[in-house]
């Protein structure tokens, strides 16, 4: 492709060190972009260190295709070491892109969810029972036939969550609701506009306060579906623990007991959300007919948590009529999608939306969709 040996001489002493400066980056960029694409298919319980660079992906991806540019300006010819780490990420790419066409269609039922924060604003100003107002009128707006939340608190003063998760419900158009009413539950309520019914709570949804509910959604004549609403364990990052990081002028000291804070926290939530899953997915009730299983599942397409849905036959709605990159966390962490509308085969997804709904830490999550 370029001959180095005579683009050296060219070079001289300078250029061909910035040269063999990048081809390390090449070389540390593929080994990266290996890690990425491999973490999904091995269990963190057993080995946690690929993990880190599954939920980096997209920042490897960019540094593969800057040093890319970069060698390819210097006309050198270790630039198809990029070209294979790019290559190598293709099958992360399709996990975390989707080329879905733009649709008018609707489907029969529309599901949302939305992770809402313990109705605590991003702004820091705007009080709990504003910011359940604000959602109300979106999911006013946008009409769903459920509405799945987690992290649902109590949003007004010397009220009771179920007090309020009932106001908020008759405000908002749905009739029916279904939370765990046995178990000290962390947030996972379903608002639905048709009838109810509870599945076994001895099952791993049963155990709400950790993982989530289930419900069977009864439409009459159109036909039943289960909704499942999880909430897995969350990195547990404080904004103040991101500002740290990214900011140079704190001392030496304080950053490096921040990063190894952190370091803990990503380590010990992606060997807890990997029991987690398997745990629900092993003691989840044998249902037959259609299944939407959403909410905030904390991890992104790189993860072992993603691999174990699409083993267990679920298939991401995003990735089959999505469109783009659609993070979904809305913190200061940048394209994190680690909200999600999964579902089986009996349940055809035609529209997904993501909301740029600014209030929560999460955006809301729209799936429009058929059931067979």
């Amino acid at each position: 492709m370029y001959n180095d040996k005579n683009n050296g001489r060219r070079r001289g002493f300078f250029g061909s060190l910035i040269v063999a400066g990048l081809g390390l980056l090449a070389l540390i960029g593929l080994f990266a972009m290996a890690l990425s694409v491999l973490n999904p298919y091995i269990d963190p319980q057993h080995f946690v260190w690929t993990s880190f660079f599954g939920l980096a992906f997209w920042e490897i991806l960019i540094f593969n295709l800057l040093v890319f540019f970069a060698l390819l300006m210097m006309r050198s010819r270790v630039v198809w070491i990029t070209v294979l780490a790019l290559l190598v990420s293709i099958p992360g790419f399709m996990k975390s892109y989707s080329f879905g066409k733009k649709t008018a269609d609707m489907g029969d039922f529309r599901v949302m969810t939305y992770n809402v924060h313990n109705f605590h604003h991003v702004d820091e100003k705007t009080s709990s029972e504003d910011f359940a107002q604000a959602i109300i009128e979106k999911v006013i707006d946008q009409n769903p036939d459920v509405l799945c939340c987690q992290e649902f608190a109590s949003y007004q003063k010397g009220v009771t969550r179920p007090k309020c998760i009932e106001q908020f419900a008759k405000s908002a158009g749905f009739q029916h609701v279904y939370y765990n009413l046995k178990r000290n539950y962390g947030g996972n309520v379903v608002f639905s506009k048709y009838p109810l019914s509870k599945v076994d709570e001895e099952s791993g949804f049963g155990k709400e306060n950790t993982y989530g509910i289930m419900v069977k959604v009864d439409t009459g004549e159109k036909g039943t579906f289960y909704v499942a609403d999880v909430h897995l364990l969350s990195y547990m990052i404080t904004d103040d623990e991101i500002d740290v990081l990214m900011e140079s002028t704190k001392s030496q000291e304080n950053l490096e007991e921040i990063g190894k804070s952190v370091f803990r926290k990503l380590k010990f939530a992606f060997e807890r959300r990997s029991a987690e899953l398997k745990e629900v997915l092993e003691t989840m009730p044998h249902v037959d007919g259609p299944i939407i299983m959403c909410g905030d599942f904390n991890d992104a397409p790189l993860s072992f948590t993603y691999q174990q849905m699409q083993n267990a036959g679920f298939s991401d709605s995003f990735v089959k009529v999505g469109q783009g990159i659609k993070p979904t966390y809305g913190g200061r962490l940048p394209l994190l999608r680690i909200d999600y509308m999964w579902v089986n085969d009996d349940v055809t997804p035609v529209k997904y939306k993501r909301l740029r709904f600014k209030a929560s830490d999460h955006y809301p999550v729209i799936l429009d969709f058929n059931v067979k």
